[in-house]
């Protein structure tokens, strides 16, 4: 791989991975495969509808610890899933703002 290559990554779909079935605090999730010069990861990709970060607004622990917990729990029967990544996309954060097109509008008060 040339030195100035970016790192590959894939995504891989979870399958029937159970998750905290009896609650809707997870969203979705999957394996990411990311591969570097010299190693690859598989990422377990947690989306939660839950803030997970106490800088975010209605952030809240009890919620949080038990997706950890699931999730550690997944990571401890699946050795072969190197790390996890767990995401905030609950409605109230405003991360799909960051994916939506600007407006003609938008653009042109920017500029």
């Amino acid at each position: 791989m040339p030195a100035s290559a970016e790192p590959h990554r894939s995504v891989q779909p979870l399958g029937t991975m159970p998750m905290l079935s009896s609650t809707s605090l997870i969203k979705s999730s999957w394996i990411a495969v990311d591969v570097g010069r010299e190693r690859a990861e598989r990422v377990l990709v947690v989306e939660t509808y839950i803030a997970v970060s106490p800088l975010e607004p209605n952030f809240d622990s009890v919620q949080y610890d038990k997706v950890l917990g699931c999730v550690r729990q997944v990571l401890a029967r699946h050795p072969d899933i190197d790390r996890a990544s767990i995401l905030s996309m609950h409605r109230g954060s405003g991360c799909t703002a960051l994916f939506r097109e600007p407006t003609d509008e938008a653009t042109r008060t920017a500029a």
